[in-house]
């Protein structure tokens, strides 16, 4: 059995797209699949097409490693994810790919820049488990998805002195969205802070639905957005934030109302939204609007020093 791992060139994007649909892989990557899913997610800024590799036994792709990179004020934090196609697990695919997607990121790190690694299995994922055991990985974190039995939803109601409209293209609109979201997100897990170039590279993608993105001011001062995103197989509330000024006053709620109903007449899939399994005021939230946990994503995680 000879096993190579080699980097993924955009020549194999047909070679990695099978393996995304492969049954025993596409659960775990739900948001590369369809028609165009792929080329959406390697369109992704933060996505790093140059630590993608690629695995094969005897000649045959078997597994893939992709890594997310997030430069930080005085380090490195990659997400990074590796995937193997049944019957080939078990076999140590998996640590070779995870080993060489890590050793790629490190080796653009800056010198000395620590490099915080973590990498995510929706559950149960035995396998998943064992590798990030074996890589000396830490338990750190777990998101729920969250989905909502399809059906009516009360409508939206605004607090008092909020006004809201759909995203207009204009770039008053981007650079209130891009403040509310570093505003709303600051304290959140792994926060990065977002550019308005960010927001720019995603309006102008093409899964962006002007109308499926909301935004909320409070007496003139931006409060909140809701940003919606359709996948394959399901439609998510993809983003929703509330300014801190803005929170206890029932927009979040609204908010989210607004986005569900949206699903309810743009989509048959299912409603669904990934939360925080530690922030118990969006899970009371999500929960009292007939949300309910359907899966587990377990996040874990460990700290590589920098390179001299």
């Amino acid at each position: 059995m000879t096993l190579e791992i080699v980097p993924l060139t955009d020549a194999a994007h047909e070679t990695l797209r099978a393996l995304l649909h492969h049954p025993s892989v596409a659960p775990q990557f739900d948001k590369f699949l369809g028609p165009d899913g792929l080329e959406h997610k390697l369109s992704d800024r933060k996505l790093d097409r140059d630590c993608l590799r690629l695995a094969r036994l005897d000649g045959e792709p078997v597994g893939f490693g992709v890594a997310w990179v997030l430069p930080q004020p005085t380090n490195v934090w990659t997400m990074t994810r590796v995937a193997v196609i049944e019957p080939h697990r078990g076999k140590g695919v998996g640590r070779a790919l995870a080993e060489a997607v890590i050793a790629a990121v490190r080796a653009k790190a800056p010198p000395g820049a620590p490099v915080e690694v973590a990498g995510a299995a929706w559950m149960p994922q035995p396998h998943a488990e064992a590798l990030a055991t074996s890589l000396g990985f830490e338990p750190e974190r777990f998101f729920w998805l969250m989905e909502r039995p399809r059906g009516p939803v009360a409508p939206p109601e605004w607090p008092a002195g909020v006004t809201v409209r759909t995203f207009d293209g204009s770039d008053a609109m981007l650079a209130d969205w891009h403040d509310v979201y570093n505003d709303s997100f600051a304290q959140h897990y792994r926060f990065t802070p977002a550019s308005i170039e960010d927001g720019r590279h995603i309006v102008a993608g093409p899964h962006f639905r002007p109308d499926g993105l909301l935004l909320a001011w409070r007496d003139g001062a931006i409060a909140g957005f809701c940003r919606i995103e359709l996948h394959e197989t399901r439609g998510e509330i993809g983003v929703l934030g509330t300014a801190h000024a803005a929170r206890g006053i029932g927009l979040g709620r609204a908010l989210l109302r607004w986005g569900v109903q949206w699903l309810e007449r743009e989509t048959t899939t299912p409603v669904t939204l990934l939360v925080d399994g530690v922030n118990e005021n969006a899970l009371e939230l999500y929960r009292s609007e007939g949300f309910e946990v359907s899966r587990t994503r377990r996040i874990w995680g460990r700290t590589y020093e920098g390179r001299a």
